[in-house]
């Protein structure tokens, strides 16, 4: 026979390797799935028209992760081919994880989040002209006095 037989033990362990890069790629792709809304979310708050260059981005971003995460999970085939060889000829118990790809994709889903986390923050709207108005309110101006007042009756000037 040119493929040994798979015990159910080592099948198992297989699909559950499988099963746990599944769960890294499927994190990945919705991490830049979220990070691509937020971008449409921020472009709408600033009135900018969502292009086709900007889709691009995302899924050129998205081609780099994954090729990425390929190339760790090529990484993790070997070594959990090695680990199954070790445990199957010499009964050492070592642990068959992907170990590469789910690093490579907590790395990937961190660097989305960031970029989330950028995407949903507000800059401040407030301008040079906007503060020289908003002082320039009567009740402001009064609030100002009133505060100049206050400090000058409990010495608080400059000494």
């Amino acid at each position: 026979m040119i493929l040994p037989e798979i015990s159910p033990e080592t099948l198992k362990m297989l699909l559950w390797v499988v099963a746990l890069m599944i769960v890294d790629y499927a994190a990945v792709l919705v991490a830049v799935l979220i990070d691509l809304r937020s971008g449409m979310l921020k472009a709408r708050r600033r009135g900018e028209t969502r292009t086709s260059k900007g889709y691009r981005r995302t899924v050129d971003k998205a081609s780099r992760y994954f090729i990425t995460l390929l190339a760790l999970s090529v990484i993790d085939s070997m070594v959990v081919m090695a680990a199954m060889l070790l445990r199957s000829t010499m009964a050492w118990n070592v642990p068959a994880l992907p170990v590469f790809t789910t690093i490579g994709a907590i790395c990937l889903t961190l660097i989305e989040a960031k970029s989330v986390v950028e995407n949903t923050q507000k800059r401040s709207e407030y301008t040079a002209d906007a503060l020289t108005g908003l002082l320039s309110e009567p009740a402001v101006k009064r609030l100002m006095d009133a505060l100049k007042e206050l400090s000058a009756l409990r010495g608080g000037g400059n000494g």
